[in-house]
């Protein structure tokens, strides 16, 4: 017979802490929810008999003495008894001796001397005598690098916390529930609900179609407007949640922010700053994603941390592409952020890898591919392709062999790439490129992953031979202007020959 369901607000927990913490047997099932509520039972009987007191007393506050003497009324013996008012100590008076003929006296309240030897000695109160008290217990932490299997140590399980993270609750906060009509709060619960499913979801299935309507509704309605700011900040909280979910969790937000962006009949402007701190820390987050990968990843058709990393940089560039006329400052702000994170030194992997994350790099180059040409000639091009070289070269030193062949940091450099070269056009044949020029100068992992794109090879190297050539168009006329100045008081001859 299964043990009867208890509610309650005093935690079964603690009355199982406390039973193991007695020399007594284990308490059966469900006998610490049953011992729960009889403990709840009996505070609210104690309580409610406080109040009376504190009412005859004419006080607003129940003191420990309302407790005691309710604890005295019904009977029950207190566990600790409350500390009594200390008397008023009287104030001794010392004399001064003065000229005049009336003495001063300066008073002052004497301190009493407490001997700790005969205070130790002293019997203690009867609730902490027959308590079980504090215990200690020793026991292996580790033995050669291994941790024993043992009740005091906690299970793999335990030390990764719950494995799906849950986003932000869908349930409005009071105050909120007081300013919107009964309705928005039930469209913004239903909304929520259908946007992140509780479980991984199957093309065909129930949830999927409410989730698919739930989009369609956050991209045309016009309702969001009235719960817009409530909708914005739940996908803040719920992205800052949810970094370490699944993957699919992940992508189901961003397609709910992208849903959002693309509503022309909100007006979401106020609300960018909200909105970029997500899409911002699922760009450069390492890890992100559940860690370690889960076997079901791949079954379950999730997509990779890259695959998300570059949805979220299309959304912040249609973000950007939008408000970047009304805010100036907002396109080199984030090229200013996504450049520092490019340019910073590599650090150890916090899941104790050989080789350190890549991700950031990864997510900083996509997010600048989705700002347009100038941001790529800024933070990656550099002067004559050598932001190029030092990618290559951080790639070469952030994979091993066996990843090199699938390099997604060259994957998101060569997308960079792709915004500043000319397409192809549709008739020109694929030209032929030596591909060890590109990996002398540009790196040999640039060059291995352009081996199928000969186009995009000979763009680059026809753009720094461009560079090359006005870098040195324009030391010749510098140098030709310093002859002319030089030789200025010279014979005619030689400035003609300049």
């Amino acid at each position: 017979m299964p043990p009867p369901q208890t509610t309650g607000i005093y935690p079964s927990d603690s009355i199982t802490e406390v039973a193991q913490s007695l020399p007594i047997d284990p308490l059966g099932l469900g006998a610490a929810d049953i011992l729960a509520s009889d403990v709840e039972y009996r505070l609210h009987l104690i309580l409610q008999e406080a109040k009376k007191f504190m009412i005859h007393g004419k006080r607003a506050t129940l003191l420990p003495e309302d407790v005691e003497y309710a604890m005295e009324v019904l009977n029950v013996e207190p566990v600790l008894i409350p500390p009594r008012p200390l008397p008023i100590a009287q104030f001794q008076s010392i004399t001064i001796p003065s000229s005049s003929n009336h003495p001063q006296h300066l008073y002052h309240l004497p301190d009493e001397e407490i001997d700790f030897a005969s205070y130790l000695k002293q019997p203690l109160p009867a609730g902490v005598a027959s308590s079980a008290g504090v215990k200690w217990k020793a026991h292996w932490l580790a033995v050669e690098g291994i941790q024993p299997a043992i009740t005091e140590n906690p299970t793999p399980t335990q030390r990764a916390g719950p494995s799906r993270p849950q986003p932000a609750s869908t349930s409005l906060r009071p105050q909120a529930r007081t300013q919107l009509p009964q309705e928005l709060q039930l469209y913004f619960t239903r909304l929520t609900t259908a946007l992140v499913p509780p479980s991984p979801t199957g093309p065909e299935t129930e949830p999927e179609r409410h989730r698919l309507a739930a989009l369609a509704s956050l991209r045309t309605d016009v309702a969001v407007a009235g719960i817009l700011v409530y909708v914005v900040k739940w996908l803040g909280e719920s992205v800052q949640k949810c970094l370490m979910a699944p993957t699919g969790t992940i992508s189901q937000l961003i397609d709910a922010i992208d849903a959002l962006v693309n509503n022309e009949g909100v007006f979401l402007e106020p609300y960018v700053h909200i909105l970029l701190p997500p899409l911002m820390s699922i760009i450069l987050t390492v890890p992100l994603g559940p860690h370690p990968p889960s076997s079901s990843s791949s079954s379950n058709n999730q997509p990779s941390p890259f695959d998300l990393r570059l949805h979220a940089s299309q959304v912040l560039g249609k973000i950007a592409e939008k408000y970047g006329k009304s805010y100036p400052g907002l396109i080199p702000r984030l090229v200013s952020t996504l450049n520092k994170a490019l340019n910073s030194p590599p650090f150890p992997s916090p899941l104790g890898a050989s080789n350190p994350p890549s991700g950031r790099y990864e997510g900083s180059l996509l997010a600048l591919s989705s700002l347009g040409t100038q941001a790529v000639k800024t933070a990656v091009w550099g002067k004559a392709g050598e932001g190029i070289s030092r990618i290559d070269d951080l790639a070469g030193r952030l994979y091993s062999e066996s990843g090199k062949k699938k390099n997604p940091l060259i994957r998101a450099l060569i997308k960079c790439i792709s915004v500043i070269i000319k397409p192809k056009p549709a008739e020109t044949p694929t030209p032929q490129v030596n591909l060890d020029r590109v990996a002398d100068l540009f790196g040999p992992n640039l060059a291995n992953g352009l081996s199928k794109k000969l186009w995009t090879a000979s763009e680059i190297l026809r753009l720094r031979q461009e560079e090359t050539d006005e870098s040195q168009l324009g030391n010749g006329i510098g140098n030709g202007d310093a002859g002319v100045h030089g030789h200025g008081g010279g014979d005619g001859i030689e400035v003609d020959q300049v």
